[in-house]
């Protein structure tokens, strides 16, 4: 339908696994933890399609009237919920999609019969064309955020390492925290891959009790499950124990935990200093340290610590290779910021600024890669 219509292509974090991220026009994530590619394309759109998604980033939607909007989906209580909508067609995504495309097949043609001109196909060309510009300055300049020098590692840069190394057969989890926007940004999944989150209830500590799901759903197929310090001291140490004891059972026992130890409550830090204009608040924040990597060797696994960029792609190829679950423990600079996408990622700078110049010294790392963050998006605006 995207070919049918010229159109650009960006999706929900749900929705993340559903497409294949290696088109040319596939934006990627929507919202907040989504890409600058998609914020063009959804801040630039004169027509929108919204099919099976009830994504709640409503800031990052075309602004209302900007955009004529048609909805798709089984649920007729959606329809409208997040957009206004000029047409909402309610039924099965794939059956209606499929008579849709029947009537695009006449979409050459204005109401009335007239032909459509050649100055609007070739608006609809170079609508194209811009999109396609914006997802390949996008794809470099996450690779690029992933190369920033970060102490000790760039959690970006983890993920980034991750992508090409999956195995094409596998489960992905994810907890909820930053680890959250890495995954949207930086991880391309091969197609057929599913990966599961709390997208919609964002409760901490899901990650590995997903992957514990996976498995005993398809125990032939291996399990990365990406999870912040947090999660991991909400619920994963115990479910270790769990791995643990079923392992052997399973006919492919790779089960990755890969774990991003910062020390730190980093999602609701940058949220306080986005939303509140506040500093972090160290009572609320700090996440004791713990030896993750020497955990899951205390239960028979294999546990690999990193503390340094380079041991990266060493630590993904070492954990796909084993033979029983490995906990890949990275420990990764709470300091990168999440910093949504411009244009809506610059009316928050005032006050994330605002708010680390209340923390001192111990905001100057921070202060300094929102600076790198912001001036690498304004350069490619």
């Amino acid at each position: 339908m995207a070919q049918q219509l010229d159109a650009g292509i960006t999706t929900s974090l749900l929705g993340k696994p559903y497409m294949d991220e290696t088109l040319p026009f596939a934006a990627g994530t929507m919202g907040h933890l989504g890409s600058t590619a998609s914020a063009h394309l959804m801040g630039n759109c004169d027509t929108l399609l919204i099919i099976g998604s009830n994504d709640p980033w409503t800031e990052f939607y075309p602004k209302p009237g900007a955009a004529r909007a048609v909805q798709v989906d089984i649920d007729g209580r959606k329809v409208g919920n997040r957009y206004p909508v000029e047409v909402g067609l309610v039924g099965d995504a794939a059956e209606t999609l499929a008579g849709l495309a029947v009537l695009l097949n006449g979409a050459d043609r204005q109401p009335g019969g007239q032909p459509d001109g050649q100055q609007q196909a070739e608006a609809r060309k170079q609508w194209r064309a811009d999109v396609e510009e914006q997802v390949r300055s996008w794809r470099a300049l996450s690779e690029e955020r992933s190369r920033v020098p970060a102490k000790p590692v760039n959690p970006e840069l983890v993920v980034r390492e991750l992508s090409g190394r999956l195995p094409r057969n596998a489960q992905v989890s994810v907890d909820v925290g930053s680890c959250v926007y890495w995954y949207a940004r930086q991880l391309t999944l091969p197609p057929g891959v599913p990966a599961h989150l709390s997208g919609t209830l964002a409760s901490m500590g899901c990650s590995v009790p997903y992957g514990i799901a996976a498995k005993l759903a398809r125990p032939d197929r291996p399990v990365v499950a990406l999870a912040g310090d947090g999660a991991m001291q909400m619920a994963g140490i115990a479910e270790l124990v769990t791995v643990a004891h079923r392992w052997r059972q399973w006919s492919d026992p790779r089960f990755v935990v890969c774990v991003f130890n910062n020390r730190d409550l980093a999602e609701v830090t940058w949220e306080q200093r986005e939303t509140e204009s506040e500093p972090r608040f160290p009572d609320s924040q700090e996440i004791p340290d713990f030896p993750y990597a020497g955990y899951a060797e205390l239960l028979g696994l294999t546990g690999i610590r990193v503390d340094a960029p380079e041991q990266l792609a060493g630590a993904w190829d070492r954990a796909f290779a084993a033979e029983r679950p490995v906990v890949i423990e990275v420990l990764t600079d709470p300091d990168v910021p999440l910093l949504p996408p411009f244009p809506a990622g610059a009316e928050k700078l005032d006050g994330m600024r605002s708010a680390l110049s209340e923390e001192g010294e111990s905001g100057e790392g921070a202060a300094a890669l929102l600076y790198t963050y912001a001036g690498q998006e304004e350069s490619r605006s």
